[in-house]
């Protein structure tokens, strides 16, 4: 830990789902080269059950978590929401609270100017 310690962050997490690792690059390379999101993390494939127009469906899909900051969001989301091909995208957001001084300074960094982290 620095010393600056670990603050308070304006700082947010996309939760996006995809059906597949061309898609998770799709969305996070976009997102990041935007600098709508300063960087991206995608975990592994997981099963989603869910009912969609009376049915109970069970599909694999991967998640694409974007770090962005919170002023950010709403224009991540949109942008996400354009560049994905499910009729109905899961896009949630995710406040986050505390984060280490260095690397959130980082991720600043990465969004340019007018994102404020803390």
């Amino acid at each position: 830990m620095t010393e600056t310690g670990f603050p308070d962050s304006e700082m947010s997490f996309l939760y996006v789902t995809v059906p597949d690792m061309e898609i998770a690059r799709v969305i996070a390379g976009g997102a990041i080269r935007e600098k709508l999101a300063a960087c991206a993390n995608v975990l592994p494939q997981m099963t989603a059950i869910y009912e969609w127009n009376g049915d109970v469906e069970e599909e694999s899909e991967l998640v694409v978590l974007l770090k962005t900051a919170r002023n950010k969001a709403q224009f991540l989301a949109k942008w996400v929401e354009e560049h994905h091909p499910y009729e109905v995208p899961c896009i949630l957001e995710i406040p986050l609270g505390r984060g280490n001084y260095d690397y959130v300074s980082w991720l600043q960094g990465q969004l340019g100017a007018g994102s404020r982290l803390m």
